[in-house]
Protein backbone atom coordinates (compact mmCIF):
# COMPACT_ATOMS: atom_id res chain seq x y z
CA UNK A 1 0.00 0.00 0.00
CA UNK A 2 1.34 3.44 -1.07
CA UNK A 3 2.21 5.87 1.75
CA UNK A 4 0.07 8.52 2.78
CA UNK A 5 2.12 11.94 0.91
CA UNK A 6 2.04 15.50 2.69
CA UNK A 7 3.73 18.60 0.93
CA UNK A 8 5.36 21.43 3.44
CA UNK A 9 3.62 24.90 2.22
CA UNK A 10 6.92 26.44 1.71
CA UNK A 11 7.83 24.09 -1.05
CA UNK A 12 4.87 25.06 -3.13
CA UNK A 13 5.34 28.59 -1.95
CA UNK A 14 8.89 28.43 -3.48
CA UNK A 15 7.68 26.46 -6.59
CA UNK A 16 5.10 29.22 -7.33
CA UNK A 17 8.34 31.56 -7.30
CA UNK A 18 9.91 29.64 -10.05
CA UNK A 19 10.19 31.28 -13.92
CA UNK A 20 11.11 28.69 -16.12
CA UNK A 21 11.44 24.98 -17.27
CA UNK A 22 13.44 22.89 -15.04
CA UNK A 23 14.04 19.12 -13.54
CA UNK A 24 14.69 18.61 -9.90
CA UNK A 25 14.54 16.53 -6.74
CA UNK A 26 12.83 16.35 -3.87
CA UNK A 27 13.78 15.30 -0.43
CA UNK A 28 11.71 14.68 2.88
CA UNK A 29 11.23 12.14 5.62
CA UNK A 30 9.09 9.15 5.49
CA UNK A 31 7.52 8.52 9.07
CA UNK A 32 4.30 6.64 10.27
CA UNK A 33 3.57 5.17 6.52
CA UNK A 34 3.94 9.21 5.27
CA UNK A 35 5.50 10.72 2.99
CA UNK A 36 6.38 14.46 3.94
CA UNK A 37 8.11 16.66 1.62
CA UNK A 38 10.33 19.12 3.17
CA UNK A 39 12.39 20.88 0.11
CA UNK A 40 13.65 20.14 -3.49
CA UNK A 41 16.27 21.12 -5.46
CA UNK A 42 17.16 21.86 -9.26
CA UNK A 43 19.06 19.98 -11.20
CA UNK A 44 21.97 22.01 -12.06
CA UNK A 45 22.48 23.10 -15.66
CA UNK A 46 25.93 22.51 -17.06
CA UNK A 47 29.29 20.84 -15.68
CA UNK A 48 30.51 23.93 -14.80
CA UNK A 49 28.07 23.75 -11.88
CA UNK A 50 28.87 20.08 -10.78
CA UNK A 51 32.29 21.42 -10.42
CA UNK A 52 31.40 24.56 -8.09
CA UNK A 53 29.34 22.86 -6.26
CA UNK A 54 30.80 18.98 -6.25
CA UNK A 55 28.78 17.85 -2.56
CA UNK A 56 25.66 15.82 -2.96
CA UNK A 57 23.22 17.66 -1.40
CA UNK A 58 21.74 15.32 1.08
CA UNK A 59 24.74 15.29 2.72
CA UNK A 60 24.17 18.74 3.69
CA UNK A 61 20.35 17.66 5.02
CA UNK A 62 19.78 16.27 8.70
CA UNK A 63 19.60 12.70 8.51
CA UNK A 64 16.60 10.94 8.05
CA UNK A 65 15.62 13.13 5.49
CA UNK A 66 16.24 11.35 2.36
CA UNK A 67 16.07 12.15 -1.58
CA UNK A 68 12.63 10.68 -2.65
CA UNK A 69 11.01 11.72 -5.65
CA UNK A 70 12.10 13.87 -8.89
CA UNK A 71 10.35 17.16 -9.48
CA UNK A 72 9.23 18.68 -13.09
CA UNK A 73 8.59 22.12 -13.51
CA UNK A 74 6.70 22.64 -17.10
CA UNK A 75 8.28 19.71 -18.55
CA UNK A 76 7.47 15.86 -18.81
CA UNK A 77 10.57 12.78 -19.83
CA UNK A 78 9.54 9.41 -20.42
CA UNK A 79 12.81 7.83 -18.54
CA UNK A 80 10.68 7.91 -16.00
CA UNK A 81 12.30 4.68 -14.33
CA UNK A 82 15.95 5.85 -14.83
CA UNK A 83 15.17 9.12 -13.13
CA UNK A 84 14.22 6.98 -10.15
CA UNK A 85 17.06 4.35 -10.16
CA UNK A 86 18.85 6.68 -7.57
CA UNK A 87 15.84 6.32 -4.67
CA UNK A 88 16.17 4.08 -2.42
CA UNK A 89 14.57 4.53 0.90
CA UNK A 90 11.25 4.00 -0.75
CA UNK A 91 9.23 1.28 -2.98
CA UNK A 92 7.23 3.78 -3.87
CA UNK A 93 8.75 7.20 -5.65
CA UNK A 94 6.94 10.09 -5.68
CA UNK A 95 7.10 12.44 -9.13
CA UNK A 96 5.77 15.91 -8.66
CA UNK A 97 4.65 17.92 -12.01
CA UNK A 98 4.17 21.45 -11.60
CA UNK A 99 2.81 23.91 -13.89
CA UNK A 100 4.14 27.67 -14.47
CA UNK A 101 0.92 29.32 -16.03
CA UNK A 102 -1.92 26.98 -13.92
CA UNK A 103 0.16 27.04 -10.34
CA UNK A 104 -0.61 23.60 -10.03
CA UNK A 105 1.21 20.54 -8.16
CA UNK A 106 0.21 17.17 -9.15
CA UNK A 107 1.23 14.39 -7.71
CA UNK A 108 1.98 10.54 -8.76
CA UNK A 109 3.48 7.73 -6.94
CA UNK A 110 5.19 5.14 -8.84
CA UNK A 111 3.79 1.82 -8.17
CA UNK A 112 4.50 -1.65 -10.33
CA UNK A 113 6.09 0.53 -12.77
CA UNK A 114 3.23 2.95 -13.25
CA UNK A 115 2.47 6.61 -12.73
CA UNK A 116 -0.18 6.71 -9.71
CA UNK A 117 -2.12 9.80 -9.10
CA UNK A 118 -1.85 10.53 -5.31
CA UNK A 119 -4.05 12.70 -3.21
CA UNK A 120 -2.17 14.92 -0.35
CA UNK A 121 -2.38 17.12 2.23
CA UNK A 122 -0.90 21.04 2.64
CA UNK A 123 1.38 21.23 6.04
CA UNK A 124 2.61 24.16 7.58
CA UNK A 125 6.07 23.89 9.73
CA UNK A 126 3.99 23.87 13.14
CA UNK A 127 2.31 20.32 11.46
CA UNK A 128 5.78 18.67 11.65
CA UNK A 129 6.85 19.65 15.21
CA UNK A 130 3.68 17.46 16.88
CA UNK A 131 5.35 13.79 15.39
CA UNK A 132 9.58 15.20 14.99
CA UNK A 133 12.28 16.48 16.73
CA UNK A 134 15.86 17.69 15.94
CA UNK A 135 19.15 15.88 17.75
CA UNK A 136 22.28 17.54 17.79
CA UNK A 137 24.90 15.93 18.08
CA UNK A 138 28.42 17.69 18.86
CA UNK A 139 31.37 16.14 19.43
CA UNK A 140 35.01 16.53 18.90
CA UNK A 141 36.97 13.80 17.14
CA UNK A 142 40.94 12.93 17.75
CA UNK A 143 42.51 13.02 14.15
CA UNK A 144 45.87 11.38 13.34
CA UNK A 145 47.27 10.71 9.43
CA UNK A 146 50.08 10.99 7.64
CA UNK A 147 49.88 14.17 5.48
CA UNK A 148 49.87 12.30 2.04
CA UNK A 149 46.36 10.25 3.14
CA UNK A 150 44.46 12.59 4.51
CA UNK A 151 41.12 11.54 2.25
CA UNK A 152 42.21 7.40 2.80
CA UNK A 153 42.48 8.30 6.90
CA UNK A 154 39.30 10.11 7.16
CA UNK A 155 37.55 7.29 4.89
CA UNK A 156 38.88 4.95 7.50
CA UNK A 157 37.55 7.07 10.56
CA UNK A 158 34.01 6.42 9.20
CA UNK A 159 33.88 2.97 8.24
CA UNK A 160 35.31 2.12 12.14
CA UNK A 161 32.41 4.61 13.22
CA UNK A 162 30.03 2.83 10.96
CA UNK A 163 31.29 -0.66 11.87
CA UNK A 164 30.21 -0.13 15.60
CA UNK A 165 33.57 1.98 17.32
CA UNK A 166 30.81 4.84 18.56
CA UNK A 167 28.11 5.24 21.36
CA UNK A 168 26.38 8.52 21.74
CA UNK A 169 25.27 9.15 25.76
CA UNK A 170 22.32 11.87 26.37
CA UNK A 171 23.47 13.64 29.20
CA UNK A 172 20.28 15.13 30.85
CA UNK A 173 19.04 11.09 31.11
CA UNK A 174 22.16 9.94 31.64
CA UNK A 175 21.25 7.15 28.72
CA UNK A 176 24.10 5.52 26.31
CA UNK A 177 23.37 4.10 23.12
CA UNK A 178 26.23 1.91 22.55
CA UNK A 179 25.00 -0.19 19.51
CA UNK A 180 25.12 -3.99 19.79
CA UNK A 181 27.48 -4.11 22.41
CA UNK A 182 24.34 -3.19 24.29
CA UNK A 183 21.21 -4.91 24.64
CA UNK A 184 18.52 -3.70 27.39
CA UNK A 185 15.39 -2.27 27.74
CA UNK A 186 16.08 1.44 26.82
CA UNK A 187 16.64 0.02 23.09
CA UNK A 188 12.99 -0.38 22.84
CA UNK A 189 11.81 2.88 24.16
CA UNK A 190 10.39 5.31 21.88
CA UNK A 191 12.53 9.06 21.23
CA UNK A 192 9.35 10.81 22.60
CA UNK A 193 9.01 8.80 25.78
CA UNK A 194 12.85 8.95 26.68
CA UNK A 195 13.85 12.42 25.50
CA UNK A 196 10.91 15.11 24.60
CA UNK A 197 10.08 14.66 28.28
CA UNK A 198 13.40 14.91 29.79
CA UNK A 199 15.54 17.71 31.06
CA UNK A 200 17.47 17.65 28.13
CA UNK A 201 15.33 18.55 25.44
CA UNK A 202 12.11 21.32 25.73
CA UNK A 203 8.36 20.82 24.67
CA UNK A 204 8.41 20.67 20.73
CA UNK A 205 6.14 23.99 21.11
CA UNK A 206 9.17 25.59 21.34
CA UNK A 207 9.77 24.97 17.94
CA UNK A 208 7.55 28.65 17.34
CA UNK A 209 10.71 30.04 18.34
CA UNK A 210 12.44 32.99 15.55
CA UNK A 211 13.58 31.56 12.53
CA UNK A 212 17.10 31.43 13.32
CA UNK A 213 16.46 29.84 16.96
CA UNK A 214 15.98 26.47 16.86
CA UNK A 215 15.31 23.87 19.56
CA UNK A 216 17.35 20.29 19.59
CA UNK A 217 18.02 18.00 21.55
CA UNK A 218 21.67 18.20 22.47
CA UNK A 219 23.81 14.06 22.55
CA UNK A 220 27.24 13.62 23.30
CA UNK A 221 29.68 10.73 21.29
CA UNK A 222 31.65 8.52 22.60
CA UNK A 223 34.52 6.09 21.30
CA UNK A 224 35.25 2.39 21.80
CA UNK A 225 38.82 2.18 22.31
CA UNK A 226 39.08 -1.47 23.25
CA UNK A 227 39.48 -4.01 20.66
CA UNK A 228 37.14 -7.30 20.48
CA UNK A 229 37.62 -10.06 22.41
CA UNK A 230 39.86 -12.18 20.50
CA UNK A 231 38.98 -15.75 19.32
CA UNK A 232 40.83 -19.00 20.18
CA UNK A 233 42.17 -19.22 16.84
CA UNK A 234 44.22 -15.94 17.02
CA UNK A 235 45.34 -16.25 20.87
CA UNK A 236 47.27 -18.89 19.50
CA UNK A 237 49.85 -16.24 18.05
CA UNK A 238 51.94 -13.92 19.30
CA UNK A 239 51.79 -10.53 18.15
CA UNK A 240 54.31 -9.15 15.44
CA UNK A 241 55.70 -5.43 16.03
CA UNK A 242 57.32 -4.60 12.71
CA UNK A 243 59.72 -1.18 12.63
CA UNK A 244 60.53 0.58 9.80
CA UNK A 245 62.68 4.13 10.21
CA UNK A 246 61.67 6.92 7.52
CA UNK A 247 60.67 10.44 8.02
CA UNK A 248 56.60 10.99 8.65
CA UNK A 249 54.90 14.26 8.30
CA UNK A 250 51.40 13.92 9.94
CA UNK A 251 48.64 15.99 11.09
CA UNK A 252 47.24 15.83 14.29
CA UNK A 253 44.38 17.45 15.61
CA UNK A 254 40.46 17.21 16.41
CA UNK A 255 37.79 17.11 13.64
CA UNK A 256 34.80 19.17 15.38
CA UNK A 257 31.09 17.20 14.82
CA UNK A 258 28.33 18.51 14.74
CA UNK A 259 25.81 17.17 12.91
CA UNK A 260 21.97 16.82 12.66
CA UNK A 261 19.24 14.19 12.40
CA UNK A 262 15.37 15.57 12.39
CA UNK A 263 13.89 12.43 14.30
CA UNK A 264 10.15 10.62 14.36
CA UNK A 265 9.10 10.77 18.08
CA UNK A 266 8.04 7.22 17.52
CA UNK A 267 11.01 5.70 17.01
CA UNK A 268 12.51 3.46 19.14
CA UNK A 269 16.33 3.72 20.69
CA UNK A 270 17.52 1.42 18.63
CA UNK A 271 17.04 2.98 15.58
CA UNK A 272 17.78 6.28 17.10
CA UNK A 273 21.41 4.76 17.40
CA UNK A 274 21.56 4.14 13.50
CA UNK A 275 20.02 7.58 12.95
CA UNK A 276 22.71 9.04 14.76
CA UNK A 277 25.36 7.39 13.02
CA UNK A 278 23.75 8.15 9.59
CA UNK A 279 24.52 12.06 11.01
CA UNK A 280 27.44 11.97 12.05
CA UNK A 281 28.70 9.83 8.81
CA UNK A 282 26.90 12.77 6.47
CA UNK A 283 29.06 15.26 8.74
CA UNK A 284 32.54 13.13 7.80
CA UNK A 285 31.67 13.20 4.23
CA UNK A 286 30.95 17.19 4.31
CA UNK A 287 34.39 17.72 5.86
CA UNK A 288 35.95 15.32 4.12
CA UNK A 289 34.64 16.96 0.71
CA UNK A 290 36.54 20.15 2.49
CA UNK A 291 39.51 18.79 2.94
CA UNK A 292 39.46 17.20 -0.59
CA UNK A 293 38.70 20.76 -1.96
CA UNK A 294 41.54 22.48 -0.01
CA UNK A 295 44.11 19.82 -1.01
CA UNK A 296 42.95 20.05 -4.67
CA UNK A 297 44.03 24.39 -4.40
CA UNK A 298 45.93 25.34 -1.66
CA UNK A 299 49.57 25.20 -0.91
CA UNK A 300 49.01 26.15 2.67
CA UNK A 301 48.77 24.47 5.63
CA UNK A 302 45.60 23.18 6.29
CA UNK A 303 42.35 25.09 8.07
CA UNK A 304 39.77 22.90 9.73
CA UNK A 305 36.78 22.66 8.32
CA UNK A 306 33.49 23.83 10.73
CA UNK A 307 30.09 22.85 10.44
CA UNK A 308 27.42 25.42 10.35
CA UNK A 309 23.38 25.08 10.38
CA UNK A 310 21.43 27.48 8.71
CA UNK A 311 17.83 27.98 7.32
CA UNK A 312 17.15 30.29 4.87
CA UNK A 313 13.63 31.58 4.41
CA UNK A 314 10.82 29.81 3.73
CA UNK A 315 12.78 26.32 3.91
CA UNK A 316 11.06 23.36 5.94
CA UNK A 317 14.20 22.58 7.64
CA UNK A 318 17.87 23.16 8.60
CA UNK A 319 21.04 23.01 5.88
CA UNK A 320 24.34 21.90 6.90
CA UNK A 321 27.41 23.53 5.27
CA UNK A 322 31.02 22.84 6.15
CA UNK A 323 33.57 25.87 5.49
CA UNK A 324 37.72 25.98 6.60
CA UNK A 325 37.99 27.77 9.98
CA UNK A 326 38.28 31.74 9.27
CA UNK A 327 37.51 31.54 5.17
CA UNK A 328 36.15 35.34 4.09
CA UNK A 329 32.83 35.39 2.49
CA UNK A 330 33.99 36.80 -0.54
CA UNK A 331 36.13 33.16 -1.08
CA UNK A 332 33.32 31.26 -1.07
CA UNK A 333 30.53 33.86 -2.76
CA UNK A 334 30.92 31.61 -6.35
CA UNK A 335 29.92 28.11 -3.59
CA UNK A 336 27.08 30.35 -2.10
CA UNK A 337 25.93 31.35 -5.49
CA UNK A 338 25.71 27.91 -6.66
CA UNK A 339 23.41 26.70 -3.95
CA UNK A 340 21.13 30.01 -4.33
CA UNK A 341 20.95 28.21 -7.81
CA UNK A 342 20.30 24.66 -6.72
CA UNK A 343 17.66 25.70 -4.10
CA UNK A 344 15.84 28.06 -5.89
CA UNK A 345 16.53 30.81 -3.62
CA UNK A 346 16.72 34.57 -4.36
CA UNK A 347 19.93 36.29 -5.13
CA UNK A 348 19.65 39.36 -3.67
CA UNK A 349 20.05 38.31 0.22
CA UNK A 350 22.54 36.22 1.86
CA UNK A 351 21.17 32.51 3.52
CA UNK A 352 24.60 30.87 3.55
CA UNK A 353 27.28 33.34 5.36
CA UNK A 354 28.37 32.66 8.80
CA UNK A 355 26.62 35.50 10.27
CA UNK A 356 23.14 33.68 9.07
CA UNK A 357 24.04 30.65 10.67
CA UNK A 358 21.06 29.03 13.18
CA UNK A 359 21.18 30.14 17.33
CA UNK A 360 19.93 27.35 19.26
CA UNK A 361 17.72 27.15 22.12
CA UNK A 362 20.13 26.23 24.74
CA UNK A 363 22.85 28.99 23.17
CA UNK A 364 20.33 31.66 22.95
CA UNK A 365 20.10 31.45 26.80
CA UNK A 366 23.81 32.22 26.67
CA UNK A 367 24.13 35.53 24.59
CA UNK A 368 25.09 38.28 26.14
CA UNK A 369 22.69 40.23 24.01
CA UNK A 370 19.01 39.87 23.80
CA UNK A 371 17.49 38.79 20.30
CA UNK A 372 14.29 40.42 19.12
CA UNK A 373 13.15 41.31 22.20
CA UNK A 374 9.70 42.87 20.26
CA UNK A 375 8.81 39.66 19.70
CA UNK A 376 7.62 39.41 23.36
CA UNK A 377 5.63 42.09 22.81
CA UNK A 378 1.94 42.00 22.24
CA UNK A 379 0.66 43.14 19.41
CA UNK A 380 -2.29 45.97 18.61
CA UNK A 381 -4.99 43.98 16.73
CA UNK A 382 -7.30 44.80 14.06
CA UNK A 383 -4.30 46.53 12.20
CA UNK A 384 -1.91 47.03 9.42
CA UNK A 385 1.48 46.08 11.28
CA UNK A 386 4.59 46.49 8.89
CA UNK A 387 8.05 45.24 11.27
CA UNK A 388 11.38 44.67 11.30
CA UNK A 389 12.67 41.40 9.90
CA UNK A 390 15.03 39.16 10.38
CA UNK A 391 17.12 39.42 13.80
CA UNK A 392 19.29 42.21 16.15
CA UNK A 393 20.54 42.37 19.06
CA UNK A 394 19.15 44.65 21.62
CA UNK A 395 21.87 47.63 22.80
CA UNK A 396 21.49 49.91 25.30
CA UNK A 397 23.18 52.25 28.33
CA UNK A 398 25.69 50.75 30.31
CA UNK A 399 26.22 47.40 28.98
CA UNK A 400 29.54 46.78 28.36
CA UNK A 401 31.18 47.85 31.29
CA UNK A 402 30.83 51.28 29.90
CA UNK A 403 29.02 54.41 31.50
CA UNK A 404 27.16 56.58 28.57
CA UNK A 405 24.25 57.07 30.92
CA UNK A 406 22.44 60.72 29.69
CA UNK A 407 24.64 60.51 26.09
CA UNK A 408 24.73 57.73 24.27
CA UNK A 409 21.73 56.91 23.07
CA UNK A 410 22.59 57.23 19.83
CA UNK A 411 25.46 55.07 19.89
CA UNK A 412 23.44 52.43 21.13
CA UNK A 413 20.85 52.29 18.20
CA UNK A 414 23.53 52.65 15.89
CA UNK A 415 24.57 49.55 17.67
CA UNK A 416 21.55 48.02 17.00
CA UNK A 417 21.31 48.42 13.68
CA UNK A 418 25.01 47.30 12.94
CA UNK A 419 24.02 44.00 15.03
CA UNK A 420 20.99 44.12 12.21
CA UNK A 421 23.47 43.50 9.68
CA UNK A 422 25.85 41.17 11.25
CA UNK A 423 22.91 39.13 11.79
CA UNK A 424 21.60 38.54 8.53
CA UNK A 425 25.15 38.03 7.38
CA UNK A 426 25.51 41.22 5.18
CA UNK A 427 29.14 41.98 7.37
CA UNK A 428 31.57 40.11 9.21
CA UNK A 429 32.56 43.16 11.01
CA UNK A 430 31.86 43.40 14.78
CA UNK A 431 29.65 45.59 16.54
CA UNK A 432 31.70 49.42 16.46
CA UNK A 433 32.36 50.53 20.30
CA UNK A 434 32.07 54.02 20.99
CA UNK A 435 35.59 54.82 20.56
CA UNK A 436 35.10 52.95 17.23
CA UNK A 437 32.28 55.07 16.41
CA UNK A 438 33.84 58.45 17.24
CA UNK A 439 36.79 57.66 15.42
CA UNK A 440 35.05 56.74 12.12
CA UNK A 441 33.55 60.65 12.40
CA UNK A 442 36.95 62.14 12.84
CA UNK A 443 38.62 60.39 10.19
CA UNK A 444 35.97 61.09 7.66
CA UNK A 445 36.65 64.60 8.51
CA UNK A 446 33.09 65.17 10.19
CA UNK A 447 34.41 65.94 14.24
CA UNK A 448 37.35 67.04 15.26
CA UNK A 449 40.49 65.02 16.99
CA UNK A 450 39.25 66.09 20.50
CA UNK A 451 35.74 64.92 19.96
CA UNK A 452 37.15 60.92 20.11
CA UNK A 453 36.45 59.96 23.85
CA UNK A 454 34.28 62.57 24.94
CA UNK A 455 30.72 62.46 26.00
CA UNK A 456 29.41 64.40 23.15
CA UNK A 457 25.81 63.00 21.33
CA UNK A 458 25.43 62.28 17.72
CA UNK A 459 22.42 62.41 15.20
CA UNK A 460 21.03 60.57 12.83
CA UNK A 461 23.15 62.36 10.48
CA UNK A 462 26.30 60.96 11.94
CA UNK A 463 24.57 57.45 12.13
CA UNK A 464 24.00 57.32 8.55
CA UNK A 465 28.11 58.61 7.77
CA UNK A 466 29.51 55.73 10.23
CA UNK A 467 26.59 53.00 7.85
CA UNK A 468 28.52 54.33 4.96
CA UNK A 469 32.27 54.64 5.51
CA UNK A 470 32.38 51.56 7.74
CA UNK A 471 29.92 48.87 6.39
CA UNK A 472 29.56 51.03 2.95
CA UNK A 473 25.14 50.59 4.05
CA UNK A 474 23.52 53.54 2.12
CA UNK A 475 20.58 55.42 4.10
CA UNK A 476 17.19 57.29 3.46
CA UNK A 477 16.66 60.08 5.88
CA UNK A 478 13.06 61.30 6.92
CA UNK A 479 12.35 64.34 8.60
CA UNK A 480 9.72 65.92 10.68
CA UNK A 481 9.36 69.30 11.53
CA UNK A 482 7.55 68.08 15.09
CA UNK A 483 5.97 65.40 16.61
CA UNK A 484 2.54 66.05 15.35
CA UNK A 485 4.34 65.21 11.71
CA UNK A 486 5.06 61.97 12.79
CA UNK A 487 1.97 60.23 11.65
CA UNK A 488 1.96 61.65 8.05
CA UNK A 489 5.52 59.48 7.81
CA UNK A 490 3.68 56.31 8.81
CA UNK A 491 2.82 54.93 5.24
CA UNK A 492 6.32 55.82 4.26
CA UNK A 493 8.18 53.87 7.66
CA UNK A 494 5.54 50.91 6.70
CA UNK A 495 7.06 51.12 3.30
CA UNK A 496 10.26 50.56 4.58
CA UNK A 497 9.80 48.04 6.89
CA UNK A 498 8.10 46.09 4.42
CA UNK A 499 11.11 46.52 1.57
CA UNK A 500 13.97 46.93 3.64
CA UNK A 501 13.21 45.72 6.72
CA UNK A 502 15.81 47.41 8.81
CA UNK A 503 16.05 48.84 12.30
CA UNK A 504 15.40 52.64 12.20
CA UNK A 505 17.09 55.27 14.23
CA UNK A 506 15.66 58.22 15.36
CA UNK A 507 16.72 61.66 16.59
CA UNK A 508 16.68 65.32 16.42
CA UNK A 509 16.01 68.15 18.87
CA UNK A 510 15.45 65.20 21.90
CA UNK A 511 16.58 61.45 22.88
CA UNK A 512 17.69 59.31 20.19
CA UNK A 513 15.82 55.83 19.63
CA UNK A 514 15.37 53.12 17.68
CA UNK A 515 12.01 52.25 15.52
CA UNK A 516 11.24 48.13 14.91
CA UNK A 517 7.50 48.83 13.43
CA UNK A 518 4.20 50.34 12.64
CA UNK A 519 1.13 49.73 12.96
CA UNK A 520 -2.17 51.58 11.81
CA UNK A 521 -5.89 51.58 10.95
CA UNK A 522 -7.57 51.77 8.03
CA UNK A 523 -8.66 55.66 8.57
CA UNK A 524 -5.04 56.00 10.04
CA UNK A 525 -6.74 56.79 13.45
CA UNK A 526 -4.69 54.83 15.68
CA UNK A 527 -1.50 54.99 14.67
CA UNK A 528 1.41 53.36 16.72
CA UNK A 529 5.22 53.16 16.75
CA UNK A 530 7.04 49.66 17.99
CA UNK A 531 9.66 51.56 19.68
CA UNK A 532 13.39 50.03 21.32
CA UNK A 533 14.59 52.26 23.90
CA UNK A 534 18.41 52.70 24.10
CA UNK A 535 17.89 54.24 27.47
CA UNK A 536 17.55 51.09 29.46
CA UNK A 537 20.09 51.27 31.91
CA UNK A 538 19.21 47.54 33.57
CA UNK A 539 20.34 43.32 33.23
CA UNK A 540 19.37 41.66 29.84
CA UNK A 541 15.51 40.94 31.58
CA UNK A 542 13.03 40.36 28.95
CA UNK A 543 10.50 40.41 31.65
CA UNK A 544 11.31 44.03 32.85
CA UNK A 545 12.22 45.24 29.26
CA UNK A 546 8.80 44.40 28.25
CA UNK A 547 6.52 45.27 30.94
CA UNK A 548 8.36 48.30 31.66
CA UNK A 549 7.64 49.82 28.37
CA UNK A 550 11.55 49.65 27.12
CA UNK A 551 10.59 47.84 23.96
CA UNK A 552 7.09 48.11 23.46
CA UNK A 553 4.05 49.68 20.99
CA UNK A 554 4.01 53.64 21.43
CA UNK A 555 0.79 56.00 20.62
CA UNK A 556 1.10 59.04 18.68
CA UNK A 557 1.78 61.14 21.52
CA UNK A 558 5.17 59.69 22.15
CA UNK A 559 6.35 62.18 20.16
CA UNK A 560 6.88 65.89 21.73
CA UNK A 561 5.08 68.40 19.45
CA UNK A 562 7.64 70.88 20.12
CA UNK A 563 10.69 68.46 18.89
CA UNK A 564 11.91 67.98 15.63
CA UNK A 565 12.64 64.57 14.07
CA UNK A 566 15.14 62.53 11.75
CA UNK A 567 14.85 59.63 10.77
CA UNK A 568 17.90 57.47 9.27
CA UNK A 569 16.62 54.33 7.24
CA UNK A 570 19.56 52.01 6.26
CA UNK A 571 18.81 50.37 2.96
CA UNK A 572 19.50 46.33 2.56
CA UNK A 573 22.05 45.65 0.07
CA UNK A 574 21.50 43.26 -2.67
CA UNK A 575 23.69 40.72 -2.28
CA UNK A 576 24.41 37.70 -1.13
Amino acid sequence: MAPRLKILNNVVERLAKLNAAVSGHLYGIINEDTLTVLTFSINPVDDEENKILPIDLQLCMPAEVDLLGILYVDQYKQDIPDAFKDIDVTDNPLLIKYSLDAADVNAFFYIHQKLEPIKYDIISENDLWQSLCYIRLQASLPFISEKANVLDSLHETRKNLVAGKVGFHFSGKNVFLLGNDSKSDVDSKSVKELLISSDTARSVSNQKNPLRIIDAIPVGMILKMSSEKHSEEKVKYAPVVQQIKRPIEYYEFSLKIDALSLVGQNKTMAQLYEILVESLCRNLRLITSSFEQQLETEKAQLRLPEPLHFKPLNFGHLLTLVYPTGISASETIEYRKSLHRRLALEMVRPYFREGNAVIFADEYQKQKYLINPHEAVTNPENCQLSLVQGFYAYHHYMQDDFNDNGWGCAYRSLQTIVSWFRLQGYTEKPVPSHKEIQKCLVDIGDKSPKFVNSNQWIGSTEVGFVLDSLLDISVKVLHASSGGEMVALVSDLAHHFQTQGTPVMIGGGVLAHTILGVSYDEFYEDVRFLILDPHYTGSEDLKTIVNKGWCGWKKKDFWRKDAFYNMCLPQRPKSI
